[in-house]
């Protein structure tokens, strides 16, 4: 089962954790910091495609090559560090997602128990 059917079941209500409230909040929070962590990481990547790297790129055509190869391996768009901090910053989105919606559905769940049990009704 991939991660879109997960957040699919949870939107749907079909999905089974055991975890309360602030487990959720918490798998959040971590989502947003690990994902600016990545998204510095990936502007750095980025960033090294663009400026000199001190192979003597200006006097040499051999530094000039390893440093496009070096730039490349940096901020290239596919098979690169910054294509590779690109897909993680979508997993961990995707997996905010699902961690989201099915915080929801845990709230709503919890909303529906709670009125079932009102006081005087014999529960």
């Amino acid at each position: 089962m991939g991660i879109e059917d997960l957040i699919k079941n949870a939107n749907a209500g079909q999905l089974a954790l055991h975890m309360d409230d602030e487990a959720f909040s918490e798998l959040i929070k971590a989502c947003d910091v690990y994902r600016d962590q990545l998204e510095r990481l990936y502007n750095d990547a980025k960033s090294l495609g663009h400026h000199p790297l001190g192979f003597s790129e200006d006097h040499l055509s051999s530094g000039a090559a390893l440093a496009r190869k070096f730039q490349e391996k940096a901020a290239a768009p596919d098979n690169s560090a910054a294509a590779t901090f690109k897909s993680h910053m979508e997993r961990v989105d995707e997996f905010k997602s699902l961690f989201l919606a099915s915080r929801a559905a845990y709230r709503q769940m919890e909303e529906d128990n709670a009125r079932k049990f009102k006081p005087g009704d014999g529960h």
